[in-house]
């Protein structure tokens, strides 16, 4: 049976659900850094899913180079100490320890009493990695855990120069709202390990965007043969997407959700390509250049930062001179004349 025991709270599936629809209309910020609450979410999960956890601390210390007499450096900076950068550093040691003792550690633990026998380590990576990359996930952190190593959500190239792009891109324009709403659920699914219903989320995306431009079809290669007669893409545009097309129509109706396939037939290296030839494609169809797209909300949210203190400032003198004691104040409520 799948351990239930780190699976969301209410308050924190609403919390949830409360990011989404903020995200629907501001698009997804990604972080590099470990927020507190994560660290101390995946605290309490190594505490409970290994029986030697001071040997994950050691092994994370000693791979930070800092060594402590009475407490483990990596275990306080999950909990709290230090910066967001120092922890996601703490993390990843700390991830990476859990995940070489699972596979390498059968030293016999002592159990600190003569007469009880010592004890095997135990080490439940599986759930570990599950809660560690859920958790990262909706703190919106831009690392995870992946095929053995801790590393850069998806490929970072392919991150920054195409997914980063694509959800500030669709966040950014009311008309993409069911296009942004589909990308953001296929990010969604393929973290949590459901490759089969981000593919064809992802595929959705694609369809919705091209609706979001007047370009409506049976499918998306339809919309791609609309799109040129609409005058939407050039002929040029289209032989250039028309094999892309092809493919991410073909991969979804062969292996999507939607339809029968084996369990396991749709890989994550089958996703990440999926979701960005998308990303890819909705981009090139914007004309615009994805370091400009990444500009503009950056300077929006200096202009909207820049807007919020200069009212703080108004609000601070306001309240300076709301307080200033006038001159006759000491005569009571009469004037001095």
């Amino acid at each position: 049976m799948r351990d239930t025991r780190f699976d969301p709270l209410p308050s924190e599936m609403r919390r949830r659900r409360a990011q989404a629809a903020t995200e629907m209309e501001s698009g997804i910020s990604w972080v590099n850094g470990c927020p507190t609450n994560v660290g101390v979410e995946v605290m309490v999960a190594l505490e409970s899913l290994t029986n030697v956890p001071t040997r994950v601390f050691a092994s994370a210390d000693q791979r930070l180079g800092i060594h402590r007499v009475e407490t483990w450096a990596s275990a306080e900076k999950l909990r709290g100490e230090g910066d967001d950068e120092n922890r996601l550093d703490a993390l990843a040691a700390v991830v990476n320890a859990f995940v070489w003792l699972a596979e390498n550690d059968d030293e016999l633990e002592d159990s600190g009493y003569s007469h009880r026998a010592d004890y095997e380590p135990t080490y439940d990576a599986e759930t570990f990695i599950e809660v560690v990359n859920d958790r990262l996930l909706h703190a919106r952190v831009d690392w995870l855990f992946e095929d053995g190593r801790f590393q850069e959500r998806g490929n970072y190239v392919m991150h920054s120069e195409v997914l980063r792009p694509a959800t500030v891109l669709l966040a950014d324009d009311p008309a993409f709202t069911t296009a942004s709403a589909a990308f953001q659920s296929a990010l969604t699914r393929l973290s949590k390990g459901e490759t089969d219903v981000a593919l064809t989320e992802a595929a959705t995306s694609l369809q919705e965007f091209f609706r979001a431009l007047g370009v409506d079809g049976n499918s998306v290669s339809d919309q791609l043969d609309n799109a040129q007669r609409a005058k939407v893409i050039s002929g040029a545009d289209r032989s250039l997407m028309k094999p892309l097309i092809a493919w991410v129509n073909a991969d979804r109706s062969d292996r999507g959700n939607a339809h029968r396939h084996r369990a396991g037939d749709v890989s994550k290296a089958d996703a990440w390509l999926m979701m960005h030839v998308v990303g890819a494609l909705m981009v090139r169809l914007s004309n615009r250049e994805p370091r400009d797209i990444i500009a503009a909300r950056e300077q929006r949210e200096a202009q909207a930062a820049a807007e919020r203190a200069a009212q703080e400032q108004r609000e601070r003198e306001a309240a300076e001179a709301a307080t200033v004691v006038e001159p006759w104040s000491q005569f009571g409520s009469d004037t001095p004349f």
